[in-house]
C-alpha cells in the first residue's frame, strides 16, 4: 500500500539528496584512480559512497551492475513514497529505466546470456521466443512495454508514452514544468538516435535537469529532475567502473 507523503516533506529531502550528487571535481578526483580496487576505495570517501560501498575489485562486473540497478529501483521507490499519491505512479516509472537495455536484448530474440537470467526482472521473461517473452510481461509492471518485445516498438518511445499517461493532474505552473521536462527528455532521446550517447550530450541533458530543478523547486517536477540527475550519474559510475574492470592496470587502451 503507497504511503501518503506531502509535497512540502518531499521537496525538503529531494534537496538534501540533491546536494550530495557529485559535481565534476568530484569525478575528477576519482578518476585519478586508474585500477578498480583504487577507484572503489576512493568512493567511499565521495558522494557515491552508498552506492559503492557493498562492492570489491573481485566482484563480477555484471553482479555490480545487478546491485546498481536494484539500488536505483529501491531508491526510486523511496523518493516516491515522500510524495502524496497521486504523484508516486509517476516518479516510481523512473525505476524501469535501467530494465530498457535488457528488454531490447530479448527483444532480438537471441538466446539469453547467463548474466541476464540472473537478473531478477528480466530473468523471469528470457525463456521461449519474443512472443513468449512479451507474453511473460503481461501481468508485471513492465506490462506497458510488452509490444517493444513483440513487435519490436521502440522501447524508449513506450516507455515515455507509459510515463506521460501516469502524469499526476496538477496545477498550471507544475504543468508547464512537466512539459519543459518532457521536451528535454525528447531532445536528448532524438540527438542520441542521431549521434548515439556521448558525454557531451549526458552533461548538455544533465544542465537542462539542473536548470528545470531549480526553476520547479516545490514541485513534482524537482524531484524527477533530482532522479534524472541521478540516473544520469550512475551511467557515469557504472562506465567508469566498467573501463576499469575490462582495462587492469597496465592495460593500455589501443588507438
Amino acid at each position: 500500500m503507497a504511503i501518503e507523503g506531502n509535497l512540502e516533506y518531499a521537496s525538503a529531502r529531494v534537496q538534501a539528496q540533491h546536494g550530495r550528487l557529485p559535481g565534476e571535481a568530484d569525478w575528477q578526483r576519482l578518476g585519478a584512480s586508474r585500477d578498480l580496487g583504487h577507484y572503489l576505495d576512493s568512493t567511499r570517501g565521495s558522494a557515491l559512497a552508498a552506492w559503492t560501498s557493498s562492492f570489491d575489485a573481485h566482484q563480477d562486473l555484471h553482479s555490480i551492475e545487478r546491485s546498481l540497478r536494484s539500488q536505483w529501483k529501491t531508491h526510486v521507490e523511496r523518493v516516491a513514497s515522500w510524495h502524496p499519491r497521486a504523484c508516486q505512479p509517476w516518479l516510481r516509472w523512473l525505476a524501469w529505466l535501467p530494465a530498457l537495455p535488457l528488454l531490447a536484448h530479448l527483444a532480438r530474440g537471441e538466446h539469453p546470456p547467463a548474466w541476464l537470467l540472473a537478473d531478477p526482472v528480466c530473468g523471469p521473461i528470457a525463456g521461449g521466443n519474443p512472443g513468449e517473452r512479451a507474453a511473460a510481461v503481461i501481468g508485471t509492471p513492465l506490462a506497458p512495454l510488452a509490444s517493444g518485445i513483440s513487435e519490436r516498438a521502440s522501447l524508449a518511445a513506450l516507455w515515455r508514452g507509459h510515463w506521460a499517461r501516469l502524469a499526476p493532474r496538477t496545477d498550471p505552473d507544475t504543468r508547464a514544468h512537466m512539459d519543459q521536462l518532457l521536451a528535454a527528455i525528447d531532445r536528448h532521446a532524438a540527438a542520441v538516435a542521431s549521434a548515439g550517447s556521448t558525454p557531451e550530450l549526458r552533461a548538455g541533458l544533465a544542465g537542462r535537469l539542473e536548470t528545470l530543478f531549480r526553476s520547479s523547486q516545490g514541485t513534482v517536477v524537482a524531484s524527477a529532475c533530482h532522479l534524472g540527475r541521478l540516473a544520469l550519474a550512475l551511467e557515469r559510475l557504472r562506465g567508469e567502473l566498467a573501463s576499469r574492470y575490462v582495462l587492469p592496470p597496465g592495460t593500455e587502451e589501443s588507438n
